[in-house]
């Protein structure tokens, strides 16, 4: 007996220490861990000594999850559909999220037996990282967060039995355009940045997208700026679209040569006095610009230009149309904006491009020459470039009318073969075999909407009602402003903008320059604008049309124009009679 007894006290104390030693090491699997450093969103860097420095063996990738990050954002975009573009995105708002998430805080590791094995026997996975099996923050799984907000993919659906695999795409989508996720307050995006270092990349250049409520692509030698018709409620005469400060920065920075081939000039008076400051530090300026018949300008202030620099006007019935600027001998500035309160003053929808690009820039210069001695419309023998290589970019072919003929051989190939969807923001549409092409492209299953300026719509209300009865999803915009743009996107992959309107003059008659870019990175944020611009119509402007100067547009009753050219400006107009 007392032989048993120090046996018994044996046991018991062998069974406390067991369970000592359970606890502890149950401890040590589920402890808190300071976050180092976010390499991705699915790759961390823990303290596991508590020395605050990242160490060779304290890289951690969370296991059972596919992340969007920058090394397989090509896997990933083939998987959804998605243009590269999309995918890097994507990446960088995943890691902003982690970083938001994870970076200084202290999270649970919850370790199955083989991680224990890991981190008892130093091993790393063949990436040089180890394996983690689930990271807890908040009394949450981080990895079924990252699926959630749709910045990862179940690798195994048994993992995430309410996640499986490619279940949420449209979340991911939904994050992945231009990381709208992720604005600052004032609604601009700086952390896609051009500059910044991305081994990891292919050396790939990344777009930056300033995303505001008017949206910037600079992508390579490529900038396309976007004028959103609800940024401003009014016009203006100073300079307050982000086009127009590039071209004024432009302007400034000339070294040699300017030329301009301009509708007008109306009350731009920065722009104007940016033309004499080059002028008097030795840049050789020449013009073209628009006149009717009888000599007379559409503005005004068009007649400076030609006073100041000797800028030839076309004494035309049908319209020099056109708005680009050549600087020195490789950039080219153009695009659907006038020089005008509600072009560059920020009121129209618009869209502007800065091309730095010697092939386009000399097909611009024949173009220009041309017309400075005399040779106008009908009289023209230049009929554009096809397939100018802009690297990364893609393809461009640039059109000039009425020599280049860009409806036969650029805009009616390209929506004939559409195949998915052809989405078309214009001021006039009124061709008859452009009309024709898009009621063929629906009755093909192609998905047709259209964005119409209220003042073309009203103008041309058969024509109107005759599409929407074919059923094109066709609604007229009611903002302040008009919608100016001369635009299509086709199939995600080709964007077609220019100087010229959707109409018989506007490809058969007016000097007019039409580009298409064949290029998935610029169609795509064309694309997401159109249907940010599309949805914020109310579903009402399908069935009827707005009048582009009644309390039913924006601000049109206050804002000191002629919005339907009827003579009456706001309160006398009757569609702003209360």
């Amino acid at each position: 007996m007392l032989y048993n007894v120090p046996m018994k006290k044996v046991s018991i104390a062998l069974i406390v220490l067991v369970f000592l030693l359970f606890w502890a090491f149950k401890c040590q699997k589920d402890r808190e861990i300071e976050v180092l450093e976010v390499i991705e969103a699915d790759k961390i860097v823990l303290d596991l000594n508590f020395n605050h420095i990242k160490d060779e063996n304290e890289i951690f990738q969370i296991d059972g999850i596919e992340v969007f990050s920058l090394k397989n954002a090509l896997n990933i975009a083939k998987k959804l559909d998605m243009t590269e573009f999309e995918a890097i995105c994507a990446a960088k708002a995943a890691k902003k999220y982690a970083v938001s998430k994870l970076l200084g805080r202290k999270i649970i590791l919850k370790e199955n037996s083989n991680r224990a094995k890991d981190l008892k026997n130093e091993k790393y996975g063949k990436n040089g990282s180890i394996r983690l099996g689930r990271v807890e923050l908040d009394g949450k799984d981080f990895a079924e967060s990252l699926i959630k907000e749709g910045f990862a993919l179940a690798l195994n659906e048994k993992d995430f039995i309410r996640y499986k695999i490619l279940e949420n795409p449209h979340t991911i989508k939904k994050n992945a355009k231009f990381c709208t996720s992720f604005r600052s307050k004032k609604n601009d995006l700086h952390f896609l940045k051009t500059k910044e270092k991305q081994p990891s990349c292919r050396k790939m250049i990344l777009p930056t997208v300033v995303y505001s409520e008017s949206p910037t692509l600079k992508y390579h030698d490529v900038t396309i700026f976007l004028n959103n018709p609800n940024e401003f409620k009014m016009p203006s005469s100073s300079v307050r679209t982000r086009a127009g400060k590039i071209l004024l920065k432009n302007i400034n920075e000339a070294k040699k040569s300017i030329d301009f081939a301009l509708y007008g000039l109306d009350r731009q008076d920065e722009i104007l006095a940016a033309l004499l400051n080059a002028k008097k530090r030795g840049v050789k300026i020449r013009g073209v610009v628009d006149t009717k018949a009888d000599g007379t300008y559409v503005y005004a202030d068009t007649k400076k230009l030609v006073e100041n620099f000797n800028a030839v006007p076309d004494l035309k019935s049908s319209n020099m149309h056109n708005k680009f600027f050549i600087f020195d001998d490789d950039k080219v500035f153009t695009g659907t904006m006038n020089l005008s309160t509600t072009g560059t003053g920020g009121y129209n929808a618009n869209t502007a491009i800065l091309i730095k690009n010697v092939t386009v820039a000399n097909a611009y210069r024949s173009e220009f020459e041309q017309m400075f001695n005399g040779k106008f419309q009908e009289i023209r023998s230049i009929p554009g470039v096809k397939s100018v290589n802009l690297g990364a970019v893609g393809e461009l072919d640039i059109y000039f009318s009425p020599a280049g003929n860009p409806l036969v051989n650029g805009v009616l190939p390209l929506i004939k073969n559409a195949k998915k969807e052809i989405y078309v923001s214009i001021f006039y549409l009124t061709h008859r075999e452009i009309i024709e092409a898009l009621i063929l492209a629906k009755s093909r299953g192609a998905d047709v909407r259209i964005i119409y300026d209220a003042v073309g719509a009203n103008n041309m209300k058969a024509l109107v009602d005759m599409m929407r009865s074919k059923g094109l999803k066709l609604k007229v915009e009611n903002w302040g402003g008009k919608d100016h743009e001369k635009n299509i996107v086709i199939d995600g992959e080709i964007f077609i903008t220019g100087s010229a309107n959707f109409s018989y003059s506007g490809m058969k008659k007016n000097d007019e320059n039409v580009l298409i870019f064949k290029s998935p990175v610029v169609a795509r944020f064309y694309r997401d604008y159109f249907l940010k611009l599309y949805d914020g119509i109310d579903e009402k402007y399908l069935k009827f049309s707005p009048r582009a100067e009644s309390f039913e547009s924006g601000n049109s009753c206050y804002d000191g124009l002629d919005n339907n050219f009827d003579g009456k400006i706001d309160k006398d107009d009757s569609g702003c009679k209360k």
